[in-house]
């Protein structure tokens, strides 16, 4: 055929030159039998050799396929025509040979041909030894080309398609639909290829699609559409019998997690789980997700860290076992501050990483659908009950013998951070967080199936223990509604796992915190001796210091700390308004009664109010600073406070009370971490106790709450008590120093003076009365240790003849009573010191009857004890070590004398205290306070002493005058003449008012038969005390 022939023919627009066209003709003839190759070479037409004798097409025709032709050979790099690389856009192609042979006279490829071809180019096992290049070709175009990885070949192919789609010609526009049809036929090929694996010899498919997508930098469109598209094509298959998505996928994911697990936290970023966004998008493909994470034991708490999910929590710089490494912060005391410094920050920027992709993450399943929503929450309430032995005390005390099954503490930490995140939407939007429903903990889902209808995917909740206690039966008549929203879940969620997680790795970390102390103590006694013993105690000072820091990075990690506050601030206001049943920050009027207690109450767990307590105790111990940083979240944290701590019917367990007061003592503005600057001051927490408009509220609450652990009727151990009472302490001292809380103390005073026999005791009263009673005891049991270790040390020189196990027992009691006696000494003299201030401005009620001859006698008592001939037997070879400090407590006694010298009643109450008090009692405290240099208070207090000497003669005088008193004059508890007699109701004993008074402000119940009892119950004996009365004038009347 000739040029021009060739020129009329419409399919030689196939070719890309008329020349390539004449030579293709020609090797098409040549491919026939010899017998006719010459004979018709020159006669044959172009139709003949591609289509047979057929009609001429017509030229748009002829342009579309031509069209398609090059469209398909630009994806999948194939042809069917060897010369398309003469002078066309794909300078080389794999040649597919035998498909040619069998279409015969079809040069081009369609969409009917692709599907064969596609197959016969996934077959070929060397495509290179199929190419066809151009000439005028350099070198290999592109991998693509001979890909031999099906997988790989079959993407790329795909990206292929959407980038011939996103070019928008005219012509890709035309054949949108055949583009996308291509799209198909990858799917197909790929879904065939994983469900008859055996056809592909050599193919690792499910590594292949592992490492295209591990190997992402970014998230590649084409390859999420691609994922999607094969999840959806399978699963219509499942239908018929295909294979089950999950044998695709998990092989995926688990290699996923193995390389999460491999990969240190220190190094972990958000390209270590970018590769998980491929199986987020799409919703079928995110329930697979979520149920290859969700494990096969779900009553393991190790089980969840160990899922796919788990293996992003789990990546922290605390040990994952109790007996784990730990890696981070090696040989600390050889290290200065500097290196633990950047060591911590890159510990904070690790743990940042992991929070953030947690967040998106948990975030991304939520969103996608109901389905995988659920089954995330289901994941999150199921980890969280199978964890929940974390909270249990025996767990801390065993150690790794029961916390085996059960997460580790940086998993725990890592899971609260990113809840945290989650919750952070409502606790910065009031609104948000008032669409929390707190009955949701009250709830109760008998069939699993009902969780997902009721939105509770929870567990265990119903039997925890709340802020307004009642019985088992009323337990399960509280209201609840048919169902729960997002906010709910994941606002309880998150607290749960605050009280899972972070209350006992701060519980670790403040026992260990002590422990370092000791070690530290422990250590400059040894390295004075040196040898095996110093170094053994170095090395564990070394690891105990190791994972001190370790711990105190983890807990301390900056973003966690303000979301962690933000969500207690916002906590505080919702429990506040719960209380109050207003959504306008307001406090009670007065002390709520039971019957106005909100019903609501009595579903919000105890561990919500336990979350901010503890809290704020880590940020004051280890970081005060942050709270100028959050100042304005500040006021709503002592709203809280102030509307619970002193509402006995709004929270019943008076140990949290009494928390909510270490709470207070956590905002005082003078806690600073030594060594560590603090360039932002105390402005904000200065002004939340004296610019806050309920900041006077403080003085009457912290009295109540100090009253109040006396008076729960529970058996408190006194060490327990006194640690509540310590950090009032220190709020009341503080609050003293401010004018408009001193005088608001004095009002009180005065109050309590005015109602001194009402029905109920007055605050004040209470509260002065149990301040003598620990001094007493404190004081006393602090003595008496003095004594028992002045005793030890005499014996201390004969154990070295012990037998080693008798030896260190007796180093072990002795260094026990030596801890007991400190802290008696510490808060023996923390309570005479409140008595010494108190007593600087407040003498109404103190000086009394009822409470004046009480603190007189106890004054009168130490003092002796301290500066009379007993004295001697406190002396022990170290004072300090045990925090004693004679000299100090007598000044502190003296002071309080000074303080109260004005008052006749107090003078008198110090004469008639006959078991202490003697004419020489003043003069031996005059010559220790000169000892100790205070010969101020030496002088001041021979004057008082003068006052007493002519008290003490009027009272000598009278005592002899009365001194034949009738029996019956004689009040049975303190024998002496009762000049106001009044009748218990119930024994019918008769005694003095100020007795029984006195006796009523520690307990409230007839002293003779123990029923109750108060002031306004008791009845005036008028005759009697008219007997009296008459009989003590006689008397007077015939001494005259």
């Amino acid at each position: 055929m000739d040029e021009e022939e060739l020129k009329s023919n419409p399919f030689a627009a196939l070719f890309p030159t008329i020349s390539v066209a004449q030579f293709y003709v020609m090797s098409r003839g040549s491919a026939k039998t010899k017998d006719d190759q010459n004979s018709k070479v020159a006669r044959i037409s172009i139709e003949e050799e591609l289509l047979g004798p057929v009609d001429p097409p017509k030229d748009d025709q002829v342009t579309e396929i031509q069209v398609l032709n090059n469209i398909i050979e630009e994806i999948f790099l194939v042809t069917l025509n060897k010369f398309s690389v003469l002078g066309g856009d794909q300078k080389q192609l794999v040649y597919l040979s035998s498909l040619a042979d069998i279409l015969g006279t079809q040069a081009w490829l369609d969409l009917p041909t692709l599907e064969q071809a596609l197959f016969e180019r996934v077959m070929l096992p060397n495509p290179l030894d199929h190419l066809v290049t151009d000439p005028a070709a350099k070198s290999l175009d592109c991998a693509h080309l001979i890909e031999t990885q099906l997988v790989r070949y079959l993407a790329e192919c795909f990206r292929r398609c959407n980038r011939v789609l996103a070019r928008q010609t005219d012509a890709t526009n035309r054949l949108d639909s055949s583009i996308k049809q291509m799209k198909g036929m990858v799917v197909q090929n790929m879904v065939t290829a994983f469900r008859e694996p055996d056809l592909y010899l050599g193919q690792d498919l499910s590594q292949q699609l592992c490492d295209l997508v591990m190997e992402s930098y970014e998230v590649e469109l084409y390859l999420a559409q691609l994922l999607n598209s094969l999840a959806e094509k399978v699963k219509e298959e499942e239908k018929e019998g295909g294979i089950l998505l999950e044998a695709i996928v998990y092989p995926v994911l688990e290699n996923m997690k193995n390389h999460i697990q491999g990969t240190s936290m220190i190094l972990f970023c958000s390209n270590t789980v970018l590769p998980l966004q491929y199986f987020l998008s799409s919703p079928i493909l995110a329930k697979v997700f979520i149920l290859h994470s969700y494990p096969k034991s779900p009553h393991n708490g190790k089980s969840f860290e160990e899922s796919l999910i788990g293996s992003i929590f789990q990546k922290s710089c605390l040990a994952t076992t109790e007996s784990g490494s730990w890696d981070y912060f090696n040989q600390p005391s050889g290290q200065p501050s500097s290196v633990h410094g950047a060591t911590e920050a890159r510990i904070w920027s690790g743990l940042e990483s992991v929070h953030s992709a947690g967040h998106s993450l948990l975030k991304q399943l939520l969103r996608v659908s109901e389905d995988t929503k659920h089954f995330t929450l289901l994941w999150l309430g199921d980890c969280l009950a199978a964890n929940v032995g974390r909270g249990k005390m025996w767990t801390s005390q065993m150690g790794s013998l029961l916390s085996a099954g059960l997460a580790s503490d940086g998993f725990m930490l890592n899971l609260g951070s990113t809840l945290l995140r989650l919750c952070a939407p409502m606790a910065e939007d009031p609104i948000k967080m008032n669409k929390v429903d707190p009955t949701y903990t009250a709830k109760v889902i008998v069939v699993s199936e009902d969780r997902r209808l009721a939105g509770v995917h929870m567990q265990g909740l119903p039997g925890e223990t709340c802020l307004v206690g009642m019985e088992e039966a009323e337990r399960e008549k509280r209201e609840t509604s048919a169902s729960y929203n997002f906010p709910t879940e994941i606002f309880f969620m998150a607290h749960k796992t605050l009280d899972l997680g972070f209350r006992p790795v701060q519980e670790k970390f403040i026992k260990l915190n002590q422990e370092l102390s000791r070690l530290q103590s422990a250590y400059r006694d040894a390295a004075q001796v040196g040898g095996v013993a110093a170094e053994q105690v170095q090395a564990r000072m070394e690891a105990a210091m190791q994972k001190y820091l370790s711990l105190k990075a983890a807990l301390l990690e900056p973003s966690t700390m303000g979301q962690q506050t933000s969500l207690m601030a916002s906590t505080a206001s919702w429990l506040v308004s719960l209380a109050t049943c207003s959504q306008e920050p307001c406090l009670p009027a007065g002390q709520v009664s039971e019957s106005d207690s909100p019903p609501v109450l009595a579903c919000v767990p105890e561990f919500v109010m336990e979350n901010l307590c503890e809290h704020l105790l880590l940020v004051k111990r280890f970081n005060p600073g942050h709270f100028e940083q959050v100042g304005t979240k500040l006021g709503s944290i002592l709203m809280v406070i102030l509307c619970f701590m002193d509402q006995p019917f709004l929270l019943r367990n008076p140990h949290l009370r009494a928390r909510l007061a270490e709470s207070l003592e956590c905002l005082l503005p003078s806690h600073e971490v030594q060594g560590q600057p603090n360039s932002l001051g105390s402005y904000q927490r200065q002004a939340l106790f004296q610019e806050h408009k309920h900041s006077l509220r403080i003085a009457e609450a912290i009295l109540h709450v100090f009253v109040s652990i006396e008076e729960t009727g529970q058996a408190v151990e006194f060490e327990q008590k006194f640690s509540y009472r310590r950090p009032m302490y220190d709020v009341i001292k503080y609050i003293w120093e401010l004018d408009m809380f001193k005088t608001k103390l004095n009002k009180l005073a005065k109050q309590a003076e005015r109602e001194i026999e009402s029905e109920h005791p007055p605050l004040f009263l209470k509260f002065l009365n149990l301040l003598i009673n620990d001094a007493i005891f404190l004081l006393d049991e602090g003595l008496n240790y003095m004594k028992q270790i002045q005793e030890k040390e005499g014996e201390r020189e004969r154990w070295a003849t012990l037998p080693p196990a008798e030896r260190a027992e007796a180093e072990s009691g002795f260094q026990h009573m030596g801890q007991l006696a400190k802290y008696h000494n510490l808060m023996g003299g923390e309570t005479i010191g409140m008595l010494e201030m108190l007593t600087s401005s407040i003498t109404a009620v103190i000086t009394h009857s009822t409470i004046a001859d009480r603190l007189a006698a106890m004054l009168n008592y130490f003092l002796k004890t301290l500066t009379g001939p007993e004295r001697k037997s406190f002396k022990v070879s170290n004072l300090d070590k045990y925090s004693f400090k004679p000299g100090e407590v007598v000044s502190r006694i003296t002071q309080i004398y000074l303080n109260l010298e004005q008052s006749q009643t107090f003078i008198k109450a110090i004469s008639r205290d006959g078991r202490s008090y003697s004419p020489s009692l003043f003069s031996m405290a005059e010559t220790v306070l000169i000892k100790v240099g205070r010969a101020d208070l030496a002088s001041a207090l021979g004057q008082i002493a003068a006052k007493v000497v002519v008290a003490n003669t009027a009272l000598a005088e009278e005592e002899e005058l009365l001194a034949d008193c009738p029996e019956e004059f004689l009040c049975p508890i303190m024998s002496i003449v009762m000049m106001d007699p009044v009748k218990l109701p119930s024994s019918k004993q008769t005694v003095d008012r100020t007795t029984i008074a006195r006796h009523l402000l520690s307990d409230q119940s007839d002293p003779f038969n123990r029923a109750p009892l108060t002031m306004d119950m008791v009845e005036q004996d008028m005759e009697l005390k008219e007997k009296v009365k008459a009989w003590v004038e006689e008397k007077k009347s015939m001494k005259k």
